[in-house]
């Protein structure tokens, strides 16, 4: 059809629209609407076709508006307070908005272009919308979003093909915010050619009812958020329940660069593993857990809401705007990777945990070599470098979200993680006596044990008091009495790290002849006199856990000395606790017995 040019239209009440010259043929009726087409229309200034307070059926169809001015000021389409429109093959470019809807019912857009327009279709307070076979691009543009509903009910957005691929540019293709009854069916998002922070996809905000199915998308994600002000900076508060992602319908046919989007919802202790996903979307599943899982050329990896005690680790994210968003719950993100991407955002009023306690550490989010000169829980055991960036990592520069001990290198995931088990050699020992600390038995799945190394902190306060060594035993004498946290750290060929710990009581010199016999000792010479002891009862104490230290709870001895040959001489002093329990034994018989000789064979 030859297109012939018209000014802008404005129309007002369906007396109106029955009169207006744009409309070449119908009666206004759902059987014979009034037809408006074959017009080529400049939109610079005034909105192409505006259309107000109508109820008549009006179909357009076969048109074009266009601008012509440099800068966009006018919609292509503005509907306001219609009802029973139809919108077929037209072609919008570059105006504000290519169709805007407000306030309406009953409107359909079908099967038309938009190309570089600063909206596509917009759609607001209005119910019973279809935005189906359309084309949307950004067409060298800067285009803010493709299909947006705001306030609206009953919103389908089908089968219809997206990409707004301006660099530098943050839109969404597809964008609702307090919406209900969304159906976004087999639409083509995107273009197979990542754009760093090229825009999300598809971003819903207090969406409820939604269906999401047989979309593909390409270089783009789904983005679900329950929250009012989501994208506002200042309004970081729950609109509505999460149980709003119990309204959702996400099905696997979805894609991201051709694998599927992984939707979970009401589970406990989920772990996903080494799964094939573009995305991995999760709510109201406390416990989950999403390891061993890469991630490319997308906009979001892991969304994760509500859902506490999450952890999030050995994941990788490559050329991914926002690799990881959480909503409320709180999380665990360590030891993912973060290559020529964003970030892990929280959107929450809890921080989650970007970094365990070192020497295990946090992320790697670097594209390139970072910063390690020293080790140590404050980094300033210098020159020592220890795998982790000397400096933590701030991800927004605000001091709440932290990672402490950012990764120097990205994780070789050829290689598991070694087991680091430490135990003390002999039983007890004194200020005069060295005692044997042993890690021997620590183990890799691939390393044989003679190429680990290790080092040792006898006093706990994260200085290392030894260098790296494949000597996996070391003997140390303590220079005064004390509880000292005995920490070793194991490393193996591919810079891997595990750690162990354990408290050691350091007794007076004086002391160690009642511990020797605390461990079962049968007897002690003083002079040229045999002096036996004998365990008359004890009390278990419970006191608040020490974990990981491993020390154990103490017991309460009462001690009485007894000789054959000094009858009459009983004198009772406190026991000390030993350090594991198993070692303790019952060495004597009863107090009616105590003067029976120390020979007598001990009591198990």
């Amino acid at each position: 059809m030859t297109l012939v040019a018209h000014a802008p239209v404005l129309i007002e009440g369906d007396a109106a629209l029955g009169a207006s010259d744009a409309v070449v043929s119908g009666s206004g009726t759902p059987q014979d609407p009034y037809v408006m087409e074959g017009w080529s229309i400049n939109a610079s200034t005034n909105p192409g076709i505006a259309i107000r307070n109508t109820t008549k059926s009006l179909l357009i169809r076969n048109v074009t508006l266009y601008r012509a001015a440099p800068i966009p000021l006018a919609d292509g389409v503005d509907l306001l307070q219609v009802r029973n429109v139809q919108i077929l093959n037209i072609t919008v470019l570059a105006t504000l908005a290519a169709v805007r809807v407000r306030s309406s019912y009953n409107i359909s857009v079908n099967g038309s272009s938009v190309l570089g327009n600063g909206a596509g279709f917009w759609v607001d307070g209005s119910t019973r919308v279809t935005v189906a076979g359309n084309e949307i691009r950004a067409n060298g543009y800067v285009m803010e979003v493709g299909v947006y509903a705001d306030g609206s009910d009953r919103v389908v957005i089908e089968r219809n093909r997206l990409a707004l691929d301006t660099p530098g540019f943050g839109h969404h293709e597809i964008q609702a915010h307090n919406t209900t009854n969304l159906a976004v069916l087999e639409n083509e998002i995107g273009t197979d050619s990542w754009v760093p922070h090229d825009g999300t996809g598809v971003w819903l905000v207090d969406v409820v009812n939604l269906t999401f199915r047989g979309n593909i998308l390409h270089s783009r994600s789904l983005s679900l958020s329950p929250f009012a002000g989501a994208g506002r900076s200042s309004e970081w508060m729950f609109h509505r329940s999460p149980a709003i992602f119990d309204t959702y319908v996400i099905t696997p046919d979805n894609t991201i660069n051709g694998v599927p989007v992984l939707f979970r919802n009401r589970c406990q202790d989920l772990d996903l593993d080494r799964v094939v996903a573009g995305e991995i979307i999760v709510s109201n599943c406390p416990g989950v857990r999403i390891s061993n899982t890469t991630f490319q050329s997308g906009q979001v990896g892991v969304l994760v809401v509500n859902s506490v005690g999450a952890v999030i680790t050995f994941n990788r994210f490559v050329d991914m705007d926002l690799g990881v968003i959480l909503f409320e719950g709180g999380a665990t993100v360590y030891h993912n990777d973060f290559v020529h991407s964003g970030t892990a955002a929280s959107m929450s009023v809890r921080a989650p945990v970007y970094s365990l306690d070192y020497p295990v550490g946090g992320n790697y989010w670097g594209d390139g070599p970072a910063v390690d000169q020293c080790s140590g829980i404050s980094q300033d055991v210098c020159p020592d470098p220890d795998g982790f960036v000397d400096k933590p990592n701030d991800l927004f520069g605000t001091g709440t979200w932290t990672d402490r001990f950012p990764l120097a290198r990205q994780i070789n995931r050829t290689n598991t993680w070694p087991t680091a088990d430490l135990r003390m050699g002999g039983t007890r020992w004194d200020v005069n006596t060295p005692g044997l600390s042993n890690a021997s038995a620590g183990s890799d799945r691939e390393d044989p044990r003679a190429n680990l190394q290790v080092r040792w902190d006898f006093d706990g306060d994260w200085r290392w008091d030894t260098n790296w060594s494949t000597d996996l035993t070391v003997a140390h004498r303590f220079a005064s009495p004390g509880v000292y946290p005995v920490r070793m750290i194991v490393r193996d060929s591919g810079g891997l790290l595990a750690t162990a710990s354990v408290l050691v009581v350091i007794p007076e010199p004086s002391d160690w002849r009642a511990w020797a016999l605390l461990l079962g000792v049968p007897s002690v010479i003083f002079g040229s006199m045999i002096v036996a002891f004998f365990a008359k009862r004890y009390r278990r104490v419970r006191l608040p856990s020490l974990d990981p230290m491993r020390f154990p709870p103490p017991k309460n001895f009462e001690w009485y000395i007894s000789s054959a040959t000094l009858e009459a001489a009983d004198e009772r002093f406190a026991g000390r606790p030993t350090e594991r329990l198993g070692e303790v034994r019952r060495i004597g018989r009863s107090r009616g017995q105590r003067n029976r000789s120390p020979s007598s064979p001990p009591v198990p």
